[in-house]
């Protein structure tokens, strides 16, 4: 098993590729980064800054490419439905 770079032959070496897309896609894309943070808690606040956080680069080019007014809309519409659950963990009580 090298440690340096892999072989050519290698089938588990990581390969990443660029797809086109359409805005439709970007926007598709942008519910999903927005449903699966709404999911885990985000705020309607801290979900639209992690799209606006160049770190975070698909959240940050769908940002980018559709907008702070449609990422809002998204965001919105995906912490309206999935904002409501809440998860609590506690110590059981003896």
């Amino acid at each position: 098993m090298p440690y340096g770079d892999p072989e050519p032959g290698d089938p588990m070496s990581l390969v990443g590729t660029e797809l086109p897309g359409s805005p439709e896609t970007v926007s598709e894309m942008a519910y999903s980064f927005a449903e699966e943070f709404a999911r885990l808690g985000y705020s309607e606040k801290a979900l639209l800054l992690l799209f606006k956080i160049p770190f975070y680069r698909s959240a940050y080019a769908a940002y980018q490419m559709l907008g702070e007014d449609e990422i809002s809309k998204i965001v919105e519409e995906c912490v309206g439905v999935w904002g409501r659950i809440r998860y609590v963990d506690h110590e059981a009580v003896e």
